[in-house]
């Protein structure tokens, strides 16, 4: 099947600032806002071994420009690692940022996935689209209905994964990667990122993504490719995307964890949304 042409644009962070304000009359004082015209709705939703926490400058950058945004843990990670249990399931995580938006009592959303956060959006969305405005998926896995993380991502990853639980992992959870392997070079963050990181339930890698709808239901679809170095699990996954219609793909050239290591990066590009 030939390969559709993907509209793709790179985005660089260079000054976004925009001059504002008209002519003022003489004498006048010029009054600048920084609020946007038209404030948007962000939820964004974190990967593996994180919680909300981790998304907390992007979430100050974009409050500052008067955006509302939520970001919200799953349940046995961060904040709640409290919980954490076998019977934490993929479903509950959908289950768990569903609610969220509901009880939030939030619409027109901006629904961000980071990562392994990529495969909970996408079940979000084929439940409540008629509250979501667009979809981006940050350096994030991406599912076909029917498939598991464990059964999409290469074997050789699963196999690392599945040792892990079982010896470290109590059966439960996947281990915390060395926090050296996220390519943190301040030690301040390294720091703040060491002591948050909790195992992630195994469940949700183990259960397969079932969509009664066409992957986002309708929703815009954008790709935000984390060009600075390659991340693994996602090689084969990123490749079988760019050969599908319906996304816009962005680069940035930062890690796959921009959240963490390139905020502003991210938020400034969130922010043109």
């Amino acid at each position: 099947m030939d390969s559709p042409k993907l509209q793709r644009r790179s985005f660089h962070a260079a000054a976004l600032g925009m001059l504002l304000g008209a002519m003022a009359p003489a004498g006048a004082s010029a009054i600048i806002s920084t609020a946007p015209a038209r404030p948007k709705t962000f939820v964004l939703v974190h990967g593996a071994w994180y919680g909300g926490w981790c998304w907390d400058k992007v979430a100050q950058a974009l409050r500052a420009q008067g955006h509302v945004v939520t970001t919200p843990t799953c349940p046995g990670l961060g904040e709640q690692s409290h919980l954490l249990s076998k019977d934490i399931s993929l479903t509950t995580f959908i289950t768990s940022i569903t609610n969220h938006i509901l009880f939030e009592n939030v619409r027109d959303v901006i629904l961000v996935g980071s990562g392994f956060g990529g495969v909970v959006i996408s079940g979000v969305a084929d439940r409540i689209p008629q509250l979501i405005r667009q979809m981006v998926f940050v350096d994030a896995m991406v599912l076909a209905s029917g498939l598991s993380v464990f059964e999409a991502q290469p074997a050789a990853v699963t196999r690392k994964r599945l040792e892990q639980v079982a010896s470290a992992g109590k059966g439960v959870a996947i281990p915390v990667p060395p926090p050296s392997t996220y390519g943190i070079k301040d030690k301040a963050t390294l720091d703040w990122v060491s002591a948050r990181l909790t195992p992630h339930p195994v469940g949700t890698y183990e259960e397969k993504l079932v969509l009664a709808n066409p992957l986002g239901n309708g929703r815009p679809l954008t790709y935000v490719d984390c060009v600075a170095s390659p991340f693994e699990p996602l090689v084969e996954v990123k490749k079988n995307l760019r050969a599908q219609s319906g996304w816009n793909w962005v680069e940035l050239n930062t890690h796959h964890d921009p959240m963490i290591t390139d905020p502003k990066v991210l938020s400034d590009y969130l922010a043109t949304v």
